[in-house]
């Protein structure tokens, strides 16, 4: 099964007063500690145009703008946009602002695709995490008629797919693990929440 993981980090990070994927925490930017959790193969960094010379100074080697007819338009454009240049079988798609996420989960996450799924999104604490899920390379039509259409939500893109859902339970999650960080405060001086 050939995968790719997706780093999003294309959004402003209004809240978070920096781009967040360059912010240094526990030793290293926080993209780091995503990137040392994902699927083993290829890794793409959807970026802020902001953070093109600081990826390239890390030596990233796969670091891309939105595509320019869909700039602009959150998730759903890097996920377009990776799946156009790069391509794969299954797209491992998550946020640059994940720093406690675990391969294991990634794993575990890859366990449930099947021929007859387009997504596999994790529900944890109640919420769907589209932003730490694998998608199907059938996804990218319907990536793309949302963006025509203007639905930028990840909701309406799951509406229109074949989706399997898996438990924090099935994943055995840690309690920390699916936070996001929106504000410096969320990132706890010991790496635990």
């Amino acid at each position: 099964m050939h995968v790719v993981n997706v780093i999003l980090a294309g959004g402003a990070s209004r809240r978070f007063g920096e781009p967040k994927a360059s912010h240094v925490y526990q030793g290293k930017p926080l993209y780091e500690h995503v990137k040392e959790q994902l699927l083993e193969g290829q890794t793409v960094i959807i970026s802020h145009p902001s953070l093109l010379p600081f990826f390239k100074a890390r030596g990233e080697q796969n670091v891309w703008l939105d595509d320019e007819e869909v700039r602009g338009c959150g998730p759903l454009a890097g996920m377009y946009t990776a799946m156009k240049k790069q391509e794969a079988e299954w797209y491992l798609v998550t946020a640059c602002d994940m720093p406690f996420i675990r391969k294991r989960t990634a794993e575990i996450i890859l366990s449930y695709c099947t021929e007859h799924t387009d997504a596999v999104i994790p529900l944890v604490h109640g919420r769907l995490q589209p932003l730490f899920a694998l998608y199907h390379r059938r996804c990218l039509p319907f990536v793309h008629a949302c963006l025509k259409e203007n639905q930028l939500a990840i909701q309406d893109l799951l509406r229109k797919l074949q989706v399997r859902i898996v438990s924090e339970e099935e994943l055995n999650v840690t309690s920390n693990e699916f936070c996001n960080i929106n504000k410096r405060s969320d990132l706890p001086e010991n790496g635990m929440i």
